[in-house]
């Protein structure tokens, strides 16, 4: 008993609190894509990208407590309508080549990829943990904490660095050469302030 309310108290630890607060922030943005501009959207994914991976790479050790998995929320179809938004709103944006996939092994040129895909990529996991966080069951928010993590050095945290390759050629090659002055005028805006990018993140500060 003392072992497992050891193990469960992961869960409050500074940094698995931070992440909490950044993977809810990063779910809450893609799910407002619709109300976004695309350069709006493409400046902000890299502030936030950077933010989640780090608080991802902080996450503390923990062991699974229950053999079951638990529940997951994020449909097929809520993925393909996230998917969909994003690559309506990129546009031509969307397409990027990409090297860095087991694929590659069996392949002499580069795989084509989409951001859309790879944002949705990372938003399931990310988003599918948040939701299990919110039930509040020690058990299963820790056996959450550790497939989150386990996932993001197996899977999503390369596409996080692979697709931000991708999102910064956009924003400072491919839209910096675009032929629209307003739009052109508006590429070095600062869309968020650093303060309301970091809100929340105290949260895991010690008393």
């Amino acid at each position: 008993m003392i072992m497992e309310e050891k193990k469960s108290q992961v869960i409050f630890d500074k940094n698995a609190v931070e992440f909490v607060t950044v993977a809810a922030e990063f779910c809450g943005f893609l799910e407002r894509v619709s109300d976004m501009r695309c350069r709006d959207f493409v400046d902000k994914c890299l502030k936030l990208l950077p933010l989640l991976y780090l608080k991802a790479s902080l996450l503390p050790a923990c062991e699974r407590m229950e053999e079951a998995d638990p529940e997951t929320f994020v449909t097929e179809t809520d993925y393909e309508v996230l998917r969909g938004s994003i690559a309506s709103l990129l546009g031509e944006y969307d397409d990027y080549l990409e090297v860095f996939l087991d694929d590659m092994a069996y392949s002499d040129t580069p795989i084509h990829q989409n951001i859309s895909e790879s944002l949705a990529d990372i938003y399931q996991p990310v988003k599918d943990f948040i939701c299990v966080f919110q039930l509040g069951l020690k058990h299963t928010m820790n056996d959450s904490l550790a497939i989150c993590r386990e996932l993001f050095a197996e899977f999503w945290g390369q596409r996080l660095v692979n697709v931000m390759r991708a999102l910064h050629d956009v924003k400072y090659r491919q839209l910096a050469h675009g032929s629209q002055e307003e739009e052109d005028s508006a590429l070095y805006e600062d869309n968020c302030t650093e303060e309301e990018l970091y809100e929340g993140l105290d949260m895991g500060d010690d008393e």
